[in-house]
């Protein structure tokens, strides 16, 4: 049996598919308040959960998210998560109107009896009721969240009149299903071949895959993207002024002398190519400034690779780059080379072998190079000791990047956990200074001391109105929605 509401996303949106029989063909009660509790890992290994005995769960894939069906033995009451990246881009209302207009297809008589708006406009909480074809009236209720271009879906489902008695163990359920570390790290992808592709002034080759297409900019540079524009490959220079020189001529960019990861940063947000750039790991390459340093000797060199995520029209996406600042001891200009590759976040980690090949295919053309040292151009010699310098890595190495990158992703996998888990129960935790850090935890019911178990109930108090103020104390608290906050105070 699979859940209806929630469930894997099919065609036309509807959500899960109805058996025969109906979940409602057995209306009997959920388990027991103190059921033996079976933990449990998808037929996937993406998710790690919890059971009671004798119920059952289903793993799915469908596209770019994965989803999690668990039902009790009669098939009567059920839960469900899906996870991944978001259809509708940071917009849940829109996504919530795919989920209930699918409903709505299967189900003529779809009662929507309320759906809420969170105050950032991040989540949006639904519940309604409908009948099943061969009878029986069943309701449900769901959470949609969105955020950095994924979605969070999680759902429960009873016959009419009896999801209050079951809701607590059917979000007990969902607040400890976890995900697994790389659980969403897709294979490596197949059927992919590159050719090669040679800029027109012959100063550069590479390999790409055949569909994709290039931005010529000549002298070795060049951008190559998939007909999605969401992969890309990038070897590129920029020449920035220093803001001591006082001008700015129209498109041009000016700032002083940065680091090439800030330099990265500060291109991206100037040009629009990305926004909300987070770095997972930079690291600095002195060795390679030491052996630029002892050719290029008009002012500092600060060689770096790092890995970061970004979003891309809306969707998460995650690159690397290889890149390195030229200065300038006049305080003229100067110049950031970077070679780059980026991919949507949950295919990046299966599309670096490919990323590897293509970064390793790059050559500058030795007839082209030649000729450009005669007019007096040593940079270019530069560029290819750099790019040399990432050939000679070897995979293992690049894995081990690679490795280090998820394995901070993982160390925030917790906070997302506490998360998720707060939004399901309605729960919200609050720090208070004044009392040395102790946590007030606001709920349906009212907020308490998790510290005395002092407990203040009334409509003030429940998640819906508190507000932060100390029932004790003149004090503003300070909600815990943050990484920072939750791993001080509450791990």
């Amino acid at each position: 049996m699979r859940i209806r509401v929630a469930a894997a996303f099919m065609a036309g949106w509807v959500l899960g598919s109805i058996p025969s029989g109906g979940w409602g063909a057995q209306e009997k009660g959920p388990p027991g308040a103190r059921p033996a509790w079976v933990k449990q890992v998808s037929e996937g290994a993406n998710f790690v959960f919890y059971l009671p005995q004798g119920w059952k769960s289903q793993e799915g894939v469908q596209g770019n998210f994965r989803t999690l069906q668990v039902s009790d033995p009669a098939g009567a009451f059920g839960a469900g998560m899906s996870y991944g990246i978001s259809p509708t881009g940071e917009d849940p209302i829109a996504l919530a109107r795919l989920f209930i207009g699918g409903i709505g297809q299967r189900f003529s008589d779809l009662q929507i009896r309320q759906a809420l708006l969170s105050k950032n406009k991040d989540r949006v909480v639904c519940d309604g009721e409908f009948s099943l074809p061969q009878g029986g009236r069943r309701e449900f209720q769901y959470w949609i969240s969105v955020q950095k271009g994924n979605f969070v879906c999680s759902a429960v489902e009873a016959p009419a009149g009896k999801l209050a008695s079951a809701k607590p163990l059917l979000l007990t359920i969902l607040a400890n299903v976890h995900l697994t570390k790389g659980g969403f790290r897709e294979g490596p992808a197949a059927g992919i071949h590159l050719v090669q592709y040679r800029l027109r002034d012959g100063s550069a080759i590479f390999k790409i895959p055949p569909d994709w297409q290039v931005q010529d900019f000549g002298t070795a540079s060049f951008a190559a993207k998939d007909p999605s524009g969401f992969y890309g490959f990038m070897v590129a220079s920029v020449n920035i002024l220093d803001p001591r020189m006082g001008v700015q001529p129209p498109g041009t960019f000016v700032s002083p002398y940065l680091p090439p990861h800030q330099a990265m940063k500060m291109l991206a947000a100037k040009t629009g190519a990305a926004s909300d750039v987070q770095f997972l790991e930079v690291r600095p390459r002195p060795e390679m400034n030491q052996q630029m340093a002892q050719v290029y000797t008009a002012g500092p060199v600060a060689t770096e690779e790092f890995f970061y995520t970004y979003l891309s029209r809306g969707r998460g996406c995650k690159g690397y780059t290889f890149g390195v600042s030229f200065g300038s001891r006049l305080g003229t200009n100067w110049r950031f080379w970077h070679a780059t590759v980026g991919a949507p976040r949950e295919n990046f980690q299966s599309f670096a072998p490919h990323f590897a090949e293509m970064v390793q295919s790059y050559r500058i053309d030795d007839a082209f190079a030649m000729n450009y040292i005669a007019r007096g151009m040593e940079r270019l010699r530069q560029m290819q000791r750099q790019t040399a310098e990432i050939v000679s890595r070897n995979a293992q190495e690049i894995r081990q990047m690679m490795q280090a990158a998820y394995d901070e992703r993982s160390r925030s996998m917790d906070y997302i956990d506490y998360q998720r888990s707060q939004y399901i129960r309605g729960e919200q935790d609050w720090i208070s200074h004044l009392e040395g850090g102790t946590i007030y935890r606001s709920d349906h019911w009212g907020t308490r001391n998790t510290a005395t178990g002092e407990t203040w109930e009334g409509q003030p108090y429940n998640y819906y109105n508190f507000k932060g103020e100390n029932p004790k104390y003149r004090e503003t608290m300070i909600p815990i929605d943050n990484r920072a906050l939750y791993e001080k105070y509450r791990k």
